[in-house]
């Protein structure tokens, strides 16, 4: 892998660390985190060939949501054993290999993710990101994919056609809404109670933002849906709670003091994960 020369394009590929070390114990090396973790990213720099690479964990909450909302993930279940002890070993690797990775207190790896990515595509990079959670694609943008690896299905790269045909039309920018109105369960945010994902759309699709919705929250019961007199009263009793859901299914862009993308580049990277494999 070359280092990046001012005529080249500048490509950085950004990994969902935590989500990747999850995959990978419940995988293809049953609670092993580092074979696989270092076999996927091999095989994304094979694909992808960037010019920059940096891998983000998740602190040890609490993190700001936490702060805002107590039972943000209350309801997922303990680390595994022996979980937490692989990642610090796989963090010990991915140093002596040169990798580059982050980790900042307060926030989540999706939201070292938002930062860099926001940055990175100000700077005229090409981004892709590599997670589980689709969450980040509320991210998506003309130079940026996210590409969506689960043990349940192919992996899939969103773009944001692809984005907006899944979501039946809703744009990534409006994905923190969706969620604030219909909530979300791996997250253990509830939402608007009541108000169920073909509702939440419906509103997105005519109205632009939460902001729009209760702006004109006297139209909402004449909507051509479904139970929309129900929905409008439901928004109007928890305008608080949608606006503070929406707050926490929002990633954040802009956590200051991240490292310089001059310190992520790839230069013989992939020929010391090769190496180490072997």
């Amino acid at each position: 892998m070359k280092t990046t020369s001012q005529n080249e394009q500048k490509k950085l590929l950004l990994v969902d660390g935590h989500a990747l070390a999850f995959y990978m114990w419940y995988s293809d090396y049953p609670h092993e985190i580092i074979p696989g973790f270092l076999k996927s990213l091999s095989r994304a720099i094979t694909n992808h060939e960037p010019s920059h690479l940096m891998v983000a964990f998740d602190p040890a909450p609490p993190t700001f949501r936490h702060e805002i909302y107590p039972e943000y993930k209350a309801n997922r279940p303990p680390v595994p054993e022996g979980f937490l002890e692989e990642c610090e070993e796989l963090y010990e690797v991915l140093d002596s290999l040169g990798v580059s990775r982050c980790k900042v207190d307060g926030f989540e790896a999706d939201d070292v993710l938002g930062t860099l990515s926001e940055n990175a595509v100000g700077d005229g990079y090409e981004v892709v990101i590599r997670t589980s959670d689709l969450d980040l694609l509320q991210l998506l943008d003309k130079s940026l994919t996210v590409e969506v690896f689960s043990q349940y299905w192919p992996t899939r790269t969103f773009d944001i056609p692809a984005a907006l045909q899944r979501f039946d039309g809703v744009e990534p920018h409006q994905l923190p809404d969706l969620k604030a109105l219909m909530g979300d369960r791996s997250d253990n945010l509830p939402g608007v109670k009541g108000i169920g994902e073909r509702s939440a759309i419906a509103l997105l699709n005519e109205y632009t933002d939460l902001e729009a919705i209760y702006d004109y929250l006297e139209e909402i019961p004449e909507m051509p849906f479904r139970g929309a007199k129900r929905v409008a009263r439901l928004l109007d009793e928890n305008k608080e709670e949608a606006f503070k859901m929406r707050t926490l299914a929002t990633i954040v862009r802009d956590i200051p003091g991240l490292v310089s993308f001059g310190a992520c580049e790839c230069d013989g990277l992939q020929t010391r994960l090769d190496s180490w494999r072997n």
